[in-house]
């Protein structure tokens, strides 16, 4: 009994890396992956996680934003060539894709007015930051889902 004693503290050492000369534990070996920067066995608030959300949803709205200005003036652009047949035509095609992204962006403050009301429930920042966010959204919403796409009536003759 006594040696099985003795085998199950050796095999326990072993294990535990106590037995030898090891005073500090050997790193595993990850190959070409480190370890995490940032580990935590908690999940995050839901603070920092709706405030992640409308961040992400407000950047991908401004992003959306400069690249339908910059079409907009293309669109400008195109509309005085007059390159179309009323059917096709680049700026036919490339209103299509601003079409697109109007819809992107009001999905999109759709979102941020959720996430935002969420935030307001859990008094999570400031109401003042969260007015903030909200009429950024708002703004965008206007210069960008609300903006009417001027069409030649000259180009349908």
């Amino acid at each position: 009994m006594n040696r099985h004693i003795r085998f199950l503290a050796a095999a326990l050492a072993t294990v535990f890396g106590i037995a030898g000369a090891a005073d500090r534990a050997w790193p595993a070996d990850l190959g070409p992956y480190g370890t995490a920067p940032a580990y935590s066995a908690l999940a995050p608030s839901p603070c920092l996680q709706y405030q992640r959300a409308y961040a992400d949803a407000l950047h991908s709205m401004r992003q959306t934003a400069r690249l339908f200005r910059s079409q907009e003036r293309r669109f400008h652009r195109l509309k005085r060539v007059r390159d179309n047949d009323g059917f096709a035509g680049p700026d036919i095609a490339l209103n299509a894709l601003m079409s697109a992204e109007q819809i992107d962006v009001a999905v999109k403050t759709t979102e941020v007015a959720m996430l935002v009301e969420h935030a307001r429930r859990l008094d999570c920042p400031s109401a003042a930051r969260l007015n903030e966010i909200d009429n950024e959204a708002s703004r965008i919403h206007r210069e960008v889902a609300d903006a009417a796409i001027w069409i030649d009536p000259l180009t349908f003759r």
